[in-house]
């Protein structure tokens, strides 16, 4: 498929933007409208949904600017920091005569990206910004190294709204499974499948073969609507169009993960607050990260929580957990995954996701962490931080540099050798003796290094955590026997040993084995998970927050448990 090269962004008087571009011979509008989320700082990319609009022949761009605007599209895409995007038939002709496969075409145009992104466009030129791309770049190498332009987003929540000769089009031809190559990497591994289709005043009858796909019908004949109601899908049938209230009420409800429908995030709908804000921190010393301002900079945070808590009430104040993200992804994504937000709603306490943290080593972490005590009532002895990937080398950063400012700490899969940070380069200070409840988990099945048995960094991080908090257990196993191991995972079995189902994945089971310290209590949690991979799951979450809740930390520096 040929590159975009070139696009053309307007601005209006009312602070939206739209961008012009071309993919094969078809005009393609990007809106997006006024930003209040940050999101010149902020990557929703990973979570904003994908909203398609097919209209009953083309779109001019004042048109799409205005149909996004008047009929909602722009406040669901807006609420979410993402953008609507317009799909024209091939230039000079329309709907009638347009042949199978624009919709791939245009998905094939989104990428995912931590960098260049500006008002739901990505401009990909090619330069690894940091150690993290370097090395992929190095471990998969491009083919082209020319510039060119994408759309900002992913085909994990796609939501086509069509309408007369548009929805003809995509009943003739995209009610299926659809399979496609996308810049995703494995996000829904290929999977271009639209998620939910609203198709308005069509001419002639869908052709349905997926169920999955949830339809909404608005204004049909009842010959129409027979087709859609045999179907076998999820079918709502509505006399007018209202976007909003379909959107609320039969669409948004679900997005693709790994080809299968899951419940999607509404956060407005499930009384769920995200607030995003931007900070600016003074440049540590230790901040090696390439493009970085100095003497300031500015950093992204997203927080979350339930509608109905107040957070700023000094009488009641509110436990903070700190999520950071993977190296490939982005804050509210990984939030979003793991399903922290709920778990912060059901449990009365505040997430604050840091965008961009690989930027943003401990010390600077810390001086967010002041800026959150500020803002919010926080209760300073129950501060917790969590993270995946590179997001959990992050929080064994925090165990490392500055362990007495936390209660507990959940890094997931991942970790760097002691002494190292998520920058990869050997720190000053190690913490040797100040001990930190920790829940840890890994994939039983990861292709990357998680598990002590799997590399040396690892089995020296397990070994230095039992040290610093004092386990009793000695971890005398050799990393050259791991073979013989009698705990497959972790070489040490636990004191107490407990298993987990997954309700979302039934063939996972987690295992999580508990270590007493030298006091008698249990302040390690080593979690494993099979048929499990490099992933992050609710599950997993909701287990490590039950673990870490329990513990606080007082001001003269103990861990005390509330049991």
């Amino acid at each position: 498929m040929e590159p975009i090269r070139e696009v053309a962004t307007h601005e209006y008087p009312d602070g939206g933007y739209i961008t012009t571009m071309e993919i094969e011979e078809h005009e393609i509008f990007v809106y997006q409208g006024k930003d209040t989320m940050h999101s010149d700082v902020i990557n929703y990319g990973f979570s904003a949904p994908t909203l398609l609009v097919l209209g009953d022949s083309a779109f001019s761009r004042d048109e799409a600017a205005e149909y996004a605007k008047e009929n909602g599209l722009s406040d669901i895409a807006g609420e979410n920091g993402g953008s609507v995007i317009f799909l024209n038939p091939q230039k000079g002709k329309g709907w009638d005569t347009e042949p199978y496969g624009l919709y791939e075409k245009v998905m094939g145009k989104l990428k995912l990206t931590q960098w260049g992104f500006d008002h739901g466009i990505v401009y990909d030129d090619k330069i690894p910004k940091n150690f993290f791309e370097e090395q992929m770049r190095k471990e998969h190498p491009l083919e082209d190294e020319t510039p060119e332009y994408f759309i900002l987003g992913s085909s994990v929540a796609v939501y086509v709204f069509a309408k007369g000769k548009g929805a003809d089009y995509i009943g003739r031809f995209y009610l299926k499974h659809v399979e496609g190559s996308t810049y995703l990497g494995d996000l829904g591994e290929g999977d271009l499948t639209i998620t939910a289709a609203l198709l308005e005043k069509m001419n002639e009858a869908p052709i349905i073969t997926s169920k999955e796909i949830h339809l909404v019908s608005v204004g049909n004949e009842e010959i129409i609507n027979s087709v859609f109601l045999s179907s076998g899908a999820v079918v709502n049938v509505y006399k007018e169009l209202d976007i909003r209230e379909q959107y609320d009420g039969c669409m948004g409800d679900y997005k693709r993960w790994k080809n299968r429908v899951m419940k999607a995030d509404n956060w407005r709908k499930e009384g769920i607050v995200m607030e995003p804000e931007t900070l600016v921190v003074t440049t540590c010393e230790d901040n090696h990260a390439k493009g970085i301002k100095r003497p300031e900079h500015t950093v992204g945070i997203v927080n979350f929580y339930g509608k109905d808590m107040d957070v700023h009430d000094e009488k009641n104040k509110k436990p903070l957990m700190l999520c950071f993200h993977g190296g490939g992804d982005s804050a509210v994504a990984t939030a979003m995954i793991g399903g922290w937000p709920q778990i912060a709603k059901e449990n009365g306490f505040i997430v604050s996701a840091v965008e961009m943290h690989l930027e943003v080593p401990a010390t600077e972490v810390m001086e967010v962490l002041e800026h959150l005590k500020k803002e919010f009532a926080i209760d300073e002895t129950k501060i917790y931080a969590t993270g995946f990937s590179m997001g959990g080398i992050k929080s064994w950063d925090l165990y490392q540099e500055y362990p007495k400012a936390f209660a507990g700490l959940a890094p997931m899969n991942a970790t760097v050798d002691v002494g190292e940070n998520s920058q990869f380069e050997k720190i000053g200070k190690v913490n040797r003796e100040v001990m930190v409840p920790v829940f840890y988990n890994a994939g039983e099945e990861s292709p990357l290094a998680e598990l002590p048995r799997q590399e040396e960094k690892c089995f020296n991080r397990i070994k230095y955590l039992f040290e610093v908090n004092k386990v009793k257990k000695t971890y005398d196993v050799m990393f050259e026997d791991k073979e013989s191991w009698k705990d497959q995972c972790y070489g040490v079995g636990g004191d107490i040993t407990r298993q987990f189902d997954d309700k979302d994945y039934p063939e996972c089971i987690t295992t999580v084995r508990y270590y007493e310290s030298e006091d008698g209590e249990i302040y390690t949690a080593l979690s494993s998970v099979s048929h499990h991979k490099h992933d992050i799951r609710p599950n997993t979450c909701r287990i490590a927050w039950d673990f870490l809740k329990k513990f606080r930390r007082t001001a003269d520096g103990k861990i005390v448990i509330e049991k």
